[in-house]
């Protein structure tokens, strides 16, 4: 009995496999500057996504414009049925091709993103890498710190932020304090302003600050003034944040395909979007320092996903939480 019932389940799975439909196949090309690990990552998270969610198999064509002359050339050769164009500088090259085939652009810089969003182009759909503003200020919050007050640095060029800051902070009963600075000083006015601005600072981008000796010299002055920063990008760790808050390649993979699906079946609502899945990470030399020692990635990820929900649920941040 037992051998019959072995055969017949073999029998059912393969009558299920014969049935099974063919997957289809989606031509991919692919610009990027060069190949790079979160490129791979990124690229493996959007074929596995494709396949086991949706039956399509990627064809991919990679092409890459810093090492081949006919990269404008190769772009819709081959008839792709959409384009990914990987980083802003990426983005920015293709600006010079007139193209008829839709292109997700990924990886995008919180500036390249905002420029997008304010003058939408026909035919191109978009992920940054950024994370939104809400979730800084949700992690912020998530920290519990006494007395908090939160601050954030603020260019000429990213002006349009502080309202932003300031309803969020308002929402979550915080204090906000803008620190204007200009780039062009090297620091200088942030590195005076900073014994005087808050406890916990926010770079939320590399627009007003560069990696560089610069944005070094800031994070070690935050931590000499005993000030949290919480930074975007896993790099900043090492010059001197407490925390960070990102998205990893193979999240923005997975949502690239759930974009591509959305425009295909015509239910896509949102055409440039931040990343739906986050990432924290925590410098732990610092935070023992800090008197934060007891910090775990799970409960601060759970925090910021209970207060993204209470602020989703009450209003938007359009009100005070309780």
């Amino acid at each position: 009995m037992v051998f019959m019932l072995i055969y017949l389940l073999g029998l059912s799975s393969q009558a299920q496999a014969e049935h099974a439909p063919e997957p289809e196949v989606v031509k991919i090309n692919v610009l990027s500057a060069f190949s790079t690990t979160q490129e791979r990552e990124l690229l493996h998270s959007l074929r596995q996504t494709l396949l086991e969610q949706f039956n399509m198999k990627a064809d991919e064509q990679l092409i890459f414009w810093q090492r081949q002359d006919n990269w404008k050339q190769l772009l819709e050769k081959n008839q792709p049925d959409f384009i990914i164009v990987i980083g802003s500088q990426s983005f920015n090259k293709l600006q010079q091709v007139e193209l008829n085939t839709p292109v997700l652009a990924l990886m995008l810089s919180k500036s390249t993103f905002e420029s997008l969003q304010a003058s939408p182009q026909d035919n191109v759909y978009a992920i940054t890498h950024s994370q939104p503003i809400e979730r800084f200020v949700q992690l912020a919050k998530s920290l519990n710190v006494y007395q908090a007050q939160i601050g954030s640095f603020i260019s000429p060029q990213t002006k349009h932020n502080i309202q932003a800051f300031e309803q969020l902070a308002s929402f979550y009963n915080l204090a906000y304090s803008p620190v204007m600075v200009e780039p062009k000083l090297n620091g200088r006015d942030a590195l005076r302003q900073l014994s005087l601005c808050c406890s916990v600072i926010i770079l939320e981008s590399d627009d007003v600050f560069r990696p560089g000796k610069v944005r070094k010299s800031i994070m070690v002055n935050a931590y000499r003034e005993r000030i949290i920063v919480i930074a975007h990008a896993e790099s900043v760790l090492k010059e001197g944040a407490m925390l960070t808050l990102f998205t990893q390649p193979y999240d923005i993979g997975a949502q690239a395909a759930n974009l591509y699906h959305a425009l295909e079946e015509g239910s896509l609502t949102q055409p440039y979007q931040y990343p739906d899945q986050f990432a924290i990470g925590i410098n732990r030399k610092i935070a023992r320092l800090l008197g934060y020692d007891d910090l775990t990635v799970g409960g601060l990820m759970q925090k910021v996903e209970t207060l993204d929900f209470i602020q989703s649920a009450i209003g938007n941040g359009k009100s005070t939480t309780p």
